[in-house]
């Protein structure tokens, strides 16, 4: 009896291993970075459909340099009132700005799918969903 047990454990335990192994990798692809440095701009929030009012807008700088190629060949996904998502960033609650010149901004306290505003082009946008473990 003892000697089919001991390859059964041996085969389980190299199972538990291989799918912890899995489960490592999918969690590296779903884990975060913590943004470098300071953090960016925060979006605008809505109140009543509409940007809040006590919100101060920034301007956009047009000596920065232009969106990157990866960036610029891709479409925003678009919500089916038209509007677009947000590009999904490495960092934690960073998104990248649909609007040209695509600047990242924070989102930290906002919920994925809400419709908030880019606080240089002053246009709406919704926060994609992602799933980011911390």
């Amino acid at each position: 009896m003892k000697k089919l047990i001991i390859p059964a454990l041996l085969s389980l335990l190299s199972l538990t291993s291989l799918s912890s192994c899995l489960i490592q990798q999918a969690v590296d692809l779903v884990v975060r970075e913590d943004y470098p440095g300071t953090r960016p701009p925060r979006v605008v929030t809505e109140i009543n459909g509409r940007p809040n009012p006590n919100t101060k807008w920034l301007s956009v700088d047009h000596n920065d340099l232009p969106p990157s190629g990866s960036l610029r060949s891709k479409s925003p996904k678009m919500s089916s009132d038209g509007i677009p998502y947000g590009f999904t960033s490495e960092y934690s609650n960073i998104v990248v700005s649909p609007y040209y010149p695509n600047y990242v901004l924070d989102y930290t306290g906002v919920d994925p799918e809400t419709r908030v505003w880019d606080p240089y082009t002053h246009k709406p946008f919704y926060i994609p969903r992602t799933y980011t473990v911390n």
